[in-house]
């Protein structure tokens, strides 16, 4: 059984764009902003893990972020936020409140799979 990954952008080209990528391994799923991403997990998606923009409208990527932490039934959830924003101390802030891992925009596909790769073995191992 393919395991199953919720992407989280605004911008319809990267979340296309992401989804393609993903695809060919993982069974993918995608919302607009963290709203709409709540919701489709508050409606029972329940995904192995979560790649959310950080710089959206309605719901950004840091405060979904803190609510998919600070969820019991979501904080399991392994999160990669994707971001054109390449301040070290904003990576830093995301990783303590709980990201797995943070990835520049535009990014090498290779690296985003790699990545997830890496975190599904963590959480198994």
């Amino acid at each position: 059984m393919k395991k199953k990954i919720l992407i989280v952008d605004d911008k319809t080209e990267f979340r296309r764009l992401t989804k393609t990528i993903l695809e060919s391994k993982y069974e993918v799923q995608s919302a607009e902003n963290g709203v709409e991403a709540l919701s489709i997990l508050q409606n029972g998606y329940n995904p192995d893990l979560i790649v959310s923009d950080l710089m959206m409208p309605v719901l950004g990527g840091k405060d979904f972020l803190d609510q998919v932490k600070s969820s019991g039934a979501f904080k399991h959830i392994p999160v990669i936020i994707l971001s054109s924003i390449d301040k070290s101390d904003e990576k830093i802030k995301l990783i303590k409140m709980g990201a797995n891992d943070y990835i520049e925009k535009p990014y090498n596909p290779a690296e985003l799979l790699a990545r997830i790769e890496n975190i599904f073995k963590s959480v198994a191992g």
